[in-house]
């Protein structure tokens, strides 16, 4: 078995190569640079029509800085719609159910919420009402109240949306292919 060990050992140290060995198999090959070279510090090139165009670092921080600003501005709108109480219904009016956005707690918790905060019902409903039926009706209240949220928070959010295409620099939507124009 040792004697399998030592003939093993022997045959990879003979045959592999290290970072120090003098000759190489293979001769170097130089690179060519590439279009989609990033230019770091601002040097563009001369043609303004190459397709293969990148930003410079200069034009990297001021995109930076515009993602900051929208963060922000998302901060903002998101502590807005917390406050709002944003009200659905059903049974024509005799459920009322207030929902409140609640914000995506980064990173523990990345998903926006709908909190329900109160819940109205008639008097008159209630006596008159089974437990399916009202059961049923507050489940359709919960989801009005959701979907009038998420509307509320969409109608909010597109102010978003332009200053992101902004920033995409005429790319599109989420990065897809550029815009015709």
């Amino acid at each position: 078995m040792t004697k399998l060990a030592c003939l093993a050992t022997l045959l990879l140290t003979a045959t592999s190569t290290t970072a120090f060995t003098a000759h190489s198999q293979q001769p170097l090959k130089i690179l060519s640079r590439s279009p989609t070279e990033l230019n770091l510090f601002g040097s563009k090139n001369k043609d303004a029509s190459s397709p293969g165009q990148q930003p410079g670092m200069m034009d990297q921080l001021a995109m930076f800085k515009k993602a900051q600003e929208i963060a922000s501005k998302k901060a903002e709108l998101d502590k807005e719609l917390s406050k709002e109480n944003i009200v659905g219904t059903a049974a024509d009016g005799k459920i009322s159910i207030t929902v409140q956005y609640v914000p995506p707690q980064l990173p523990m918790n990345p998903t926006p919420g709908y909190e329900a905060k109160a819940v109205d019902i008639d008097e008159e409903y209630l006596k008159e009402v089974s437990s399916e039926d009202l059961s049923a009706a507050l489940v359709e209240a919960i989801r009005d109240g959701e979907k009038n949220a998420m509307e509320k928070v969409a109608e909010k959010y597109k102010s978003l949306e332009e200053d992101m295409k902004g920033i995409l620099g005429g790319m599109g939507a989420a990065g897809g292919p550029p815009a015709a124009q």
